[in-house]
């Protein structure tokens, strides 16, 4: 387990997936990060790549399947190769048994960092085929972290949303994002920008995936502390367990889940990340704790 803290936060981070376990606030003495209860999630934060969902799709005529959701790396032993009080980054780099459920070479590395009261993630993918105009990499990342968060107290803010549209696309019965059907949010919620985080929201609606059309979203835990979400992805989901559990996460995606009439192809599908030009690509994802 890997350790980084400041005045404000201590956090740690498991070697295997590169995931947190620990969000400490060190001003209250609180835990910040779900931990796993019986019943609920029994997962605390993944790192979702190189597929978000079910893993099963063909690459040149080639049919692949992951073992678990949620792509390859979430069960892989990452190593430290920086660390400092306030930052640690992790790689992970691809060996030759992975070209069984994925035919790219790649090399990913995640960065934590502290500053003042704020988690500040760095993700960097790298493209390690020989040739990366004639084999591009292709792929998607996303975070799926689990804050604390009150079902009967707890709400979401999507922020600076004046004069946007606000939808959300439903899953189908098979779980499948439908966009073909979308819902307009304001008006589900009387034109209320603030999402209660009840458990009949999610046992209606299981996931709700959003176009990130606002300029931040807040998460109000309940537990007389704040989160604001910052990242520059292009969809992100919010989701929790709809029966147990005091969380929620709120899950930025630079790619997409399953949908309906989704390409068995992995280079069509909708908002895939291909890397032709450049062989490292850079994603950010900010939370800031406010009491």
């Amino acid at each position: 387990m890997e350790e980084i803290s400041n005045e404000y936060l201590k956090i740690s981070i498991n070697e295997v997936g590169a995931s947190l376990t620990s969000i400490l606030s060190l001003k209250r003495n609180k835990e910040l990060l779900y931990q796993i209860e019986e019943g609920s999630w029994a997962f605390q934060d993944v790192v979702l790549f190189p597929l978000i969902g079910k893993g099963e799709y063909e690459f040149n005529n080639t049919y692949y399947s992951f073992p678990l959701r949620h792509g390859l790396v979430r069960d892989k032993k990452f190593r430290v190769i920086d660390k400092s009080s306030i930052v640690v980054t992790l790689r992970y780099e691809s060996v030759t048994e992975d070209l069984a459920f994925y035919p790219f070479k790649f090399t990913f590395d995640i960065t934590y960092m502290l500053l003042k009261n704020k988690i500040v993630v760095r993700t960097k993918i790298y493209n390690d085929n020989d040739d990366v105009q004639e084999n591009p990499l292709y792929y998607s990342y996303g975070s799926h972290t689990g804050l604390k968060a009150s079902s009967s107290l707890g709400s979401i803010l999507l922020s600076n949303t004046e004069n946007k549209e606000i939808v959300f696309y439903p899953l189908d019965k098979n779980g499948l994002i439908d966009f073909d059907r979308s819902v307009n949010f304001l008006e589900l919620n009387d034109n209320n920008p603030n999402i209660s985080l009840n458990k009949e929201l999610f046992k209606k609606y299981d996931t709700l995936v959003f176009k990130n059309n606002s300029d931040e979203v807040i998460l109000d835990s309940g537990f007389n502390y704040k989160v604001k979400y910052s990242f520059n992805a292009p969809l992100y989901a919010i989701w929790s367990n709809k029966d147990k559990g005091e969380f929620v996460c709120i899950e930025p995606w630079w790619g997409i889940s399953n949908y309906v009439n989704e390409s068995s192809s992995i280079t069509d599908r909708l908002f895939i990340n291909k890397t032709f030009n450049t062989n490292e690509y850079c994603y950010s994802l900010e939370f800031v704790f406010n009491d």
